[in-house]
This record gives C-alpha cells, structure tokens and sequence, in this order.
C-alpha cells in the first residue's frame, strides 16, 4: 500500500529514534494531524501490537476532530477498523490489526486512571493543563508525541525544551503539498508586507503563528469565554444565527440563549463544501419557528431556506455592526457549549488586529469568526430588541 506523506511525517520517524517526547509546533494547515495519524498508522499495517491513547482536553472535541480524521484516513486507503467507527459510542476505542487506537477527552479522567499505553498523542496541547501531561507521561511506555499552534508564548509546554530526551519539530504550510492555492493565500495575507498592509489583512502575530509555526506573545483576544457543558434546560432561546461560507470558509449555525444574565452559544452546524440543499436538509429537525438571523450577503441561500418553511431574516450588516455586535456580546459572561469546538477554536483565535506599532487596533481581524459572526447577529438583533443593554450608547461607543 502506498500513502502519500510529507517531511513531516519524514520528521518524525528520524526523531523517534533517539528521543521520548515528539513536540510538533506548527502553523495552520502544515498537517501535522494527517501525519501523525500516518505515523501510528504504518506501525498498525506493519502488525505491531500496541496501545494508543489519543487526547485532547474534551471528547466532544474528540469527535468534532480527530475521529472524523481517522474515519477519513482509513476509509481513505480502505483500512479496516474494527469495530465500525462510531461517533456515538461510549468507549471510542478502536482495533487495526493488532494496533489498538484509543480516543478518549480529559475531561472524563475516571477512563484514563490507571491506563497504561505504549504511545500517548496529545492533540492541541495549549488546551491541556501541565498535570494532565504528568500523569500521562507516567503511564506511557515508549514514546509521547504532542502537536500545537504556538499562540500563547507562556504555555507550560515550552518547559520541555529543557529536557534532553524532548524533541520539538516545527512545520508549516510549506510543508504540506496538498494544500489548495486559496488556503495558502489566505494565510500568507497575514504576512506584513507592503501590499498586505495596503489591503488591510497584515497581522504580524497572525503571520509568526499561523503561517510561520512561530509561539508569539498572546494578546488582544476579541472575547472573555469560559465551556459549560451543555444548555441548562430553563435558558431561553434567543435566536439562531447563520453565517455562510463554501470552499474555504465553513458555513455555521449556532443557537444563542440566555441564561441568568450570560449569554450561551451552542453549535448546531459548522461544515465547509455545504450546498444550499445540503445545508437545508442538515437542518431538518430543527424548529422551523424559530427566527434565524443570517448574513445578508446571500441572499439566494436565504431565499432557499425561506422557501424551506424556515422563519429566517437578514441580519444587520451596517459599516459598524461588526464592532457594535462585539461590544455587546463582550457585555455579558460568555458560554460556550462543550459540544461547540469551532466556537471554543473560534474563540482561541480571534484577535483585534494589531497596528504597526504592535499594539491591538479597535478592528478585528476578519478570520476564525463564522461561527462568533453568527452568534454577533443575533446579539445584534434580540439582545438590543429584548432591552438587555439599554445602557449602551450606539453613538461614541468605546471597545476596550
């Protein structure tokens, strides 16, 4: 069988030769993912018996991200895995040959107490607290390998650079042939040069992060938020928002409550490649009553999904309803679903532009904010109807 790999995975297989730990820090898109899944899988084809743990900080992330990467990759090159993958099963743990592949989230670590394993992968690692890693680290047998985005430069994880038998690899999107020409354009547009200055895209911290696998100081996030495990079953529904997107930009619909004063988002869709029938039949289900707010600049998917019987509008879309809907929402205690990871990702990632100076702007960058657009319509439109923020002056409005 033949996969295709990138220098990457070449990386990773000469670093494991003579080290423990296998940090792998890169921008987005370098592929890291695809690769260590790659890494594990030429172990599993070549009939080694092993125990995988794969982590991340939650398993609703879990199966928002690393399981659909497996289930693609194998059905992919026709892997079988035995059982078949599925997403709702309690103990997601699967069979290749004699390779045991075991997915579990921390924050269920009654499943992970006392399991020990030959390898350990811990995706995301700037989600997970340093005493997770511990405990993992005395658990596993041969190797540990470990993959981020370098957007917080004071994370725990820079301390393993100390250690002799840690091996930190970077990558970037220079590393991963297979990406289209419009993601690789739309990360270099971070890239402070003369032109992307002109065009208002330039974010130095943006381009050392996410085109150049660099950590960087983390500053100017756009929104304070914190997980709740799921809606609290007396929160009122406010509204639905919807942002749409195709290729390169997911299209999201998110359902925005309120409760006890905090505001809680909750992903219902968030999926690239989405047809307007595709997204009208991913809502069937849904309470076609409730209003949905979305991006005005579509109009014909809003027509479609009208004519679909659901209760949709055109969101406000003025020169300043992109900074006004965030001064609103950065009023209130914001809660994210634990089943919401794009938001949680969204989150992470939304900044306010810097200036040349360095310093934060009063603009946001106009990137990792779909699902954050769609729940910034609703704010607009039933937060201020509701009179939740009557205090609030549209004129000489100050974002801080």
């Amino acid at each position: 069988m033949e996969i295709p790999a990138t220098i990457v995975l070449q990386k990773i297989l000469e670093a494991e030769k003579d080290y423990k730990i296998i940090v792998n820090q890169g921008g987005s898109r370098s592929g890291k993912t695809w690769q260590i899944f790659l890494f594990f899988l030429i172990k599993a084809l070549n009939g080694e018996k092993i125990t995988i743990t794969i982590v991340r900080d939650k398993l609703s992330w879990i199966r928002g991200t690393l399981l659909k990467d497996f289930e693609e990759i194998t059905n992919t090159y026709k892997i079988p895995v035995t059982p078949e993958i599925n997403y709702n099963r309690q103990d997601q743990v699967y069979k290749i040959g004699n390779a045991e592949f075991a997915f579990f989230g921390l924050d269920y670590p009654a499943k992970l107490h006392g399991r020990k394993q030959d390898y350990v992968w811990i995706n995301e690692v700037m989600e997970v607290a340093r005493k997770a890693f511990d405990q993992l680290e005395m658990r596993t047998t041969r190797k540990i390998l470990i993959d981020f985005n370098p957007y917080d430069d004071l994370h725990w994880i820079y301390d393993l650079n100390k250690r002799d038998d840690v091996k930190f690899l970077k990558s970037t999107m220079l590393d991963n042939p297979f990406l289209s020409k419009n993601i690789i354009d739309k990360i270099r547009s971070y890239e402070p040069t003369p032109e992307n200055e002109k065009a208002g895209t330039a974010d130095d911290y943006m381009w050392q992060v996410y085109g150049l696998g660099n950590k960087a100081k983390l500053q100017g996030v756009v929104y304070n938020w914190s997980t709740i495990e799921a809606v609290p079953e007396d929160a009122k529904l406010l509204a639905r928002g919807l942002d749409f997107g195709f290729s390169n930009s997911p299209t999201a619909l998110v359902d925005v409550y309120m409760y006890n004063k905090e505001v809680i988002i909750d992903e219902l869709i968030y999926q690239t490649g989405l047809l307007d029938s595709e997204l009208i039949e991913k809502m069937q289900g849904l309470d076609k009553n409730v209003e949905i707010y979305a991006d005005p600049a579509d109009a014909k998917a809003i027509e479609a999904i009208r004519r679909a019987g659901f209760n949709i509008k055109k969101a406000n879309k003025s020169n300043d309803s992109i900074r006004f809907g965030i001064s609103i929402l950065r009023d209130y205690v914001v809660k994210v679903t634990a089943r919401s990871i794009n938001v949680d990702s969204e989150a992470r990632k939304y900044k306010w532009k810097e200036g040349k100076d360095g310093k934060s702007t009063n603009e946001p960058i106009d990137d990792f904010n779909h699902a954050l657009d769609a729940s910034r319509y609703v704010a607009l439109h039933k937060l201020i109807r509701n009179g939740e923020i009557q205090f609030f002056n549209w004129h000489g409005i100050a974002i801080i």
